[in-house]
């Protein structure tokens, strides 16, 4: 992109701010005019915007607004009452509700692991209000943990180590192409995360079911899968797949549960999807 239509170098930082929604004081990345339209992109369990950073600025060149905020509780956002959300839903609702305040207009969703769920969620629930779906490493239904562990979580001494537990784990869930650097970044941005809100969030993760509304997705949506991805089967994905009418499937080799911090080249399939349906 060169000339008049070239976005600005102030346009291209990426800027944080606070919005209160809901009662929860929350935070969001944001970078780019939007001339092109508004991405949301919704981060993983436990963590942040920061899962995005790659992400933001690449589409923010190509005339995006891109938004990335952190879920309450995460990163830099507080929770309303300290009490921890455990609800997919729950979580689109306030995001629905950021949406309005921020004056956005069909955005695209994208959103990975929780994310992927939540914005699936949102999908189903208000299905014009949107102008396509980008879901990574997540399903209409999840269940990846055992109940009993994650139960076990809620107490302080449930699961001693977790933040170990998180960091090993973590390098379990890249895939075998992630360049070592990027792994020992994702690994970092889980290990900072509260043990508290990681939990609730896999709770929610494990119990949300779309098996009943994922038909009423309505919007263009792809279904994007690390090929190394232990945390979500290829079955689940694909079952989704078949739910959603017209919903595409894109395999990555080599890349596991974080596609948007692993895998540079993850930026441009959400391009040539975008790129396919006009936008």
């Amino acid at each position: 992109m060169s000339g008049p239509d070239r976005p600005s170098d102030k346009a291209l930082e990426i800027h944080g701010r606070y919005l209160t929604v809901d009662g929860h004081r929350i935070y969001l990345d944001e970078i780019g005019s939007g001339g092109r339209g508004a991405i949301l992109c919704v981060h993983t369990a436990g963590m942040s915007s920061l899962e995005w950073r790659f992400f933001l600025p690449y589409f923010g060149r190509l005339g995006y607004r891109v938004l990335a905020p952190d879920l309450p509780g995460h990163g830099k956002s507080l929770l309303r009452q300290w009490k921890p959300i455990e609800s997919i839903h729950e979580y689109g609702e306030i995001l629905c509700q950021l949406v309005q305040a921020l004056n956005l207009s069909r955005p695209v969703l994208a959103g990975c692991s929780i994310g992927g769920d939540i914005v699936l969620d949102m999908g189903a629930h208000h299905p014009q209000d949107w102008a396509a779906i980008v879901c990574c490493e997540a399903g209409m239904r999840n269940q990846t943990f055992p109940e009993d562990f994650l139960e076990r979580g809620r107490e302080d001494a449930g699961i001693p180590g977790f933040h170990e537990f998180t960091y090993y784990r973590t390098a379990a869930l890249c895939g075998r192409g992630a360049p070592a650097e990027r792994v020992r970044e994702i690994q970092w941005l889980r290990r900072r995360g509260d043990p508290k809100i990681m939990i609730h969030d896999l709770l929610a993760w494990n119990r949300h079911d779309l098996t009943q509304l994922a038909s009423r997705i309505s919007v263009p949506t792809v279904l994007v899968r690390g090929a190394d991805d232990s945390g979500i089967s290829q079955d689940a994905v694909e079952q989704t797949r078949k739910a959603i009418p017209g919903a595409e499937f894109v395999v990555l080799p080599g890349v596991g549960h974080f596609p948007m911090t692993e895998y540079d080249g993850f930026a441009q399939v959400v391009e040539s999807f975008l790129d396919r349906h006009g936008f």
